[in-house]
């Protein structure tokens, strides 16, 4: 899922009515009840979206995988598939299989339904802490955030521009504060090389458990990352004729981390075409250290019409 809302026929959607979605990231995204052994279920949360954010089902189900693993074995990789929309109307039932539990390593997979409608399915490994050789990628050379506008007043200077198909995603709160690294233009924007960074970070403080900070992390990687191939297109990130949809998403877990302090999110695409693009990320922590990889495929379609 990205943040310009989605109206594909698959993959979850996000577009919506012109109305103030709530603020912040729903509180009881991780509200868990236990259905059986290894079903659990979370309330609809009734948002103002016409569909569920990606995002939030791909947390959600990667919290679910988490409760049949080990405390000391955090994640190391998550890969989701988006089957169909969600409806933020009803409740959200997550079946995790236990397909493994070797010595060091876990594998799980999820998967995530509304009814006898499949919506997600998600692969998921769980790896013991060890030691090792170790090479990483150098963090960009960026300004830092402080010295960058919040996102939240570039989205609201932008707002009257955009169709209103576009508002009820763009105009929410939606708990994290992003810093735009590279001028960010939601409707006609210029034709750049397809790249781009962002500071990110959880406006507010949460647990101290690595399993909060990457199913949160999984819950942000959602946004942005798949548009970056419009970049060279000169296509905008609401622009109205786009028609757009997460397909599937890949995350890795590298190093711990805290979601609540700055991250910078990496973003390049290698590929925009056959009506589909592949947005690639690296994260990293504000001392350097590069914390998560990730990888999204989304549709794109441009219409003739809305």
């Amino acid at each position: 899922m990205t943040a310009n809302g989605h109206d594909g026929r698959t993959g979850m959607t996000t577009d919506g009515a012109a109305l103030r979605g709530e603020d912040g990231i729903p509180p009881g995204l991780f509200a868990f009840e236990d259905v059986a052994l290894d079903r659990f279920r979370v309330a609809a949360s009734y948002g103002p979206l016409a569909r569920l954010f990606g995002g939030q089902v791909l947390a959600q189900a990667l919290a679910a995988a988490q409760r049949t693993v080990a405390d000391d074995r955090p994640a190391n990789s998550c890969h989701a598939y988006f089957v169909r929309p969600g409806d933020p109307a009803k409740a959200i039932d997550f079946a995790v299989h236990r397909d493994s539990d070797g010595r060091s390593f876990s594998a799980r997979r999820v998967a995530v339904t509304q009814g006898e409608t499949l919506i997600l399915n998600l692969s998921a490994s769980f790896h013991q802490p060890e030691a090792g050789p170790e090479q990483q990628f150098a963090m960009p050379d960026v300004p830092p955030p402080e010295s960058l506008p919040a996102q939240d007043d570039v989205i609201a200077a932008a707002i009257p521009d955009m169709p209103p198909h576009r508002y009820a995603f763009w105009n929410r709160d939606i708990g994290i504060d992003f810093r735009a690294v590279e001028p960010f233009v939601t409707v006609a924007p210029p034709k750049v090389p397809p790249k781009r960074h962002f500071w990110l970070r959880l406006k507010q403080s949460i647990g101290g458990t690595q399993a909060e900070h990457q199913r949160m992390l999984a819950y942000v990687s959602d946004l942005y990352l798949m548009h970056t191939g419009l970049l060279p297109l000169g296509i905008g990130w609401a622009d109205h004729h786009l028609q757009d949809a997460s397909l599937d998403h890949a995350l890795w877990f590298h190093q711990p981390f805290r979601v609540d302090d700055w991250l910078l999110y990496a973003m390049d695409s290698p590929f925009t075409g056959g009506a589909r693009t592949l947005g690639r990320g690296t994260i990293f922590s504000r001392d350097g250290r590069l914390v998560a990889s990730a990888a999204q495929e989304g549709l794109i379609r441009m219409q003739a019409e809305r």
